[in-house]
């Protein structure tokens, strides 16, 4: 059951919205998307050289927005999850008030590669809070996060923006799950530039946990890195944000991970 549900959390992200930079600019010669594959061992979705190009522009304005907005953006990390934000306890501010502080639309431009004619960014909240999250783990961690051998599995005292709301919860648990048994490669992930050989390593490394936490099926679903990134980042941040007032774990849990 657990791992169905995990699954399906995988399915949602896939599914959802996801930020898409349109540039009006030379055209580029297309990699076909045999070339464009990275990873062996499971199913990747093929990415165009415009779908990297576009995943790191999506990078450079999420970055540019939390360095110019570093407490607003831990308030808004700490007021939502993974499927939602409450907008009214981030001083009473709305979405769209929200985003015009997050001087959204200046990092957008000041993301745009030299040559570019025109840039519009088409970006669910969401999508944009997901982003953030990477930026902001980054910000306050700046070395490999270690976890303490008393940390539960998973963290129970996440805030919920809506209530707990099943989609939140199994991405939650997913999260939890990919960054207690894979905290090193989840780490490295997050620090790795979209596309490089960097990421593709990190990627390769996660796979055990991946199997591990979503079961063996998960080798029969395609997923693409930026829902593996988004999965990672929300783990790796809650850990962060959430695991020094976590309750520890059971005695019982502990010997038990030791004797395994």
């Amino acid at each position: 059951m657990r791992s169905a549900a995990i699954l399906l959390s995988i399915g949602a992200v896939l599914s959802a919205p996801v930020a898409e930079p349109v540039l009006a600019q030379a055209s580029e010669p297309q990699m076909r998307g045999d070339e464009q594959r990275i990873g062996t061992r499971f199913k990747r979705k093929a990415e165009q050289a415009n779908a990297t190009q576009s995943r790191q522009m999506q990078k450079d304005v999420a970055r540019c927005v939390v360095y110019r907005n570093k407490d607003l953006s831990r308030e808004l990390l700490a007021k939502s999850d993974t499927v939602s934000i409450d907008f009214y306890q981030i001083d009473d501010l709305t979405s769209d008030e929200l985003f015009g502080e997050l001087d959204v639309a200046d990092c957008l431009g000041r993301a745009a590669k030299g040559g570019t004619l025109s840039i519009s960014m088409r970006i669910p909240f969401r999508t944009l809070r997901n982003l953030m999250t990477e930026e902001v783990y980054l910000l306050d961690q700046k070395e490999q996060l270690e976890i303490p051998a008393d940390a539960p599995d998973y963290l129970e005292n996440r805030y919920y923006a809506a209530g707990r709301h099943p989609g939140a919860i199994a991405m939650a648990r997913l999260s939890d799950c990919l960054t207690v048994n894979a905290p090193v490669a989840g780490d490295s992930l997050l620090r790795s530039r979209p596309g490089s050989s960097d990421e593709e390593e990190a990627i390769e490394a996660l796979f055990p946990a991946l199997i591990t936490c979503a079961g063996e099926k998960i080798a029969d679903t395609e997923i693409d890195t930026s829902a593996v990134r988004t999965v990672i980042a929300d783990g790796m941040w809650a850990r962060l944000h959430y695991g020094p007032t976590a309750p520890v774990a059971a005695a019982e849990e502990i010997t038990k991970d030791d004797d395994a």
